[in-house]
């Protein structure tokens, strides 16, 4: 069991992704996979009017093998500060380790899903990209997950991939709360999957105001991935 304490506080219907909308499919189709991987970006650029923009390019990379191996790791800009955060797990709990607080936690007892909650802020959602298709019973709020009247806006082509896009103005991200970020998905046509996503500043922001975090993502679809690759030993822990 992914929750305990954390899924009481939360709405289990409201977080969870309807199977009947555009982005139902993709759910189903990260949900068949055997093992997944990928390497990706995020960059997020910001700008309050009158002020120069800031932006930040950071990376990240994520496996997967069924039913619940996985490993994430997300690292900052080094122009940023240089931040790392990663979440794994072996087979047995949970675990995460953040370079900033040097801190390592062991996420057992049912409460796998905190790793990813906490993770959400430093790694600029990231974390939460893919996984919450990974693991769909741990209800996480994403990016791309619990998107409210997510809509078909037509084909592009994406690094010489066809792509569709899904369209939405806000998702769900907690029990009462909703933001009314409008997002863009990029949903290749051959693997069904995730390789782009672009989020947009909130609704009613001042004008001219530059918040947006763009999402590049490589997915490979069912790669050989070995029990080593899901094992993660923090900088200081005993060999």
């Amino acid at each position: 069991m992914w929750l305990s304490g954390v899924r009481m506080a939360r709405s289990q219907e409201e977080i969870e992704a309807p199977e009947d909308d555009v982005m139902g499919p993709v759910s189903a189709r990260y949900r068949k996979l055997a093992s997944y991987s990928d390497q990706g970006t995020v960059e997020v650029r910001y700008q309050w009017p009158g002020n120069p923009l800031v932006t930040e390019r950071h990376s990240f990379r994520t496996l997967f093998r069924a039913p619940r191996n996985f490993f994430f790791r997300f690292d900052a800009d080094p122009a940023a500060g240089g931040d790392a955060l990663v979440i794994w797990c072996d087979g047995g709990a949970f675990q995460s380790w953040w370079k900033a607080t040097g801190v390592h936690t062991v996420h057992d007892g049912g409460k796998g899903a905190v790793a990813f909650l906490t993770a959400q802020s430093p790694t600029k959602d990231s974390a939460n990209l893919i996984a919450p298709h990974l693991f769909p019973q741990a209800k996480l709020p994403g990016p791309t997950y619990g998107l409210i009247e997510p809509r078909e806006n037509g084909d592009d082509e994406l690094a010489g991939r066809r792509c569709r896009k899904i369209v939405a103005d806000q998702r769900v991200t907690g029990v009462v709360t909703v933001e009314k970020r409008p997002t863009t998905v990029w949903i290749d046509q051959d693997s069904g999957l995730v390789r782009k996503v672009v989020v947009d500043a909130e609704v009613n922001s001042p004008a001219g105001m530059i918040d947006q975090r763009i999402f590049l993502i490589e997915p490979v679809v069912d790669p050989e991935l070995s029990d080593d690759q899901f094992i993660f030993a923090p900088p200081g822990s005993a060999p």
